[in-house]
């Protein structure tokens, strides 16, 4: 449940491996052709959880820890920003609440009733923005992975060209022309054959 851009999942992992590492305990009174079980030494690979395990692990993540996550720092400027679709949206957002806000007014001249309008406009034209903004970087995504795409089936240019022989055509010509030469050759002395014999027999 990451739904929030920034998280301190590294500082997480560093301390996970930094635990993993004071946990394993090194054995060192070992004397010469002592017997050392398999479980007794430290494994000698990491036993990372795999993707399809974290993943799980991920979606079972509570709204409290989620909750933990967020700092104040995630707050400032520069790092809201430099979220997609965050300028978009405030645009789309601020714009339809002063326009909104400012017909209310001039029409019922009731700044309570105007407030209140210019805040649901805020809200409805951010919600908006953001998913107009999100769509277009979608269709964009899927044009950059076809166009990735067609290009990797494109046939490659030959590094080296091949030089042709132009008698070669010339032999095949000629071979051809022989084959059928033979061909028209057996098929007459086979009409022949045929036309000599006769189709009757005294007995």
């Amino acid at each position: 449940m990451r739904w929030w851009p920034w998280s301190r999942q590294a500082e997480q992992q560093a301390q996970q491996q930094q635990d993993r590492a004071d946990s394993d305990a090194v054995l060192t009174n070992y004397s010469r052709g002592q017997k050392i079980l398999l479980e007794d030494t430290p494994p000698k690979f990491a036993d990372d959880l795999s993707n399809s395990q974290l993943a799980k692990k991920q979606e079972r993540a509570t709204l409290k820890e989620a909750w933990d996550s967020i700092r104040w720092s995630d707050f400032t400027l520069q790092r809201l920003t430099s979220i997609p679709c965050f300028r978009d949206a405030g645009m789309l957002g601020f714009s339809s609440m002063f326009l909104m806000g400012s017909v209310i007014f001039i029409y019922h001249k009731s700044p309570t009733k105007a407030m209140n309008w210019a805040m649901s406009s805020l809200i409805l034209g951010s919600i908006v923005g953001w998913e107009q903004c999100r769509l277009k970087r979608q269709k964009s995504f899927q044009i950059a992975q076809l166009a990735k795409e067609t290009v990797a089936k494109k046939e490659k240019p030959m590094l080296h060209s091949v030089s042709h022989d132009p008698s070669l055509s010339g032999q095949w010509e000629a071979a051809k022309n022989e084959k059928q030469n033979q061909f028209q050759q057996s098929n007459q002395n086979l009409s022949q054959t045929s036309s000599e014999k006769k189709w009757y027999k005294f007995w």
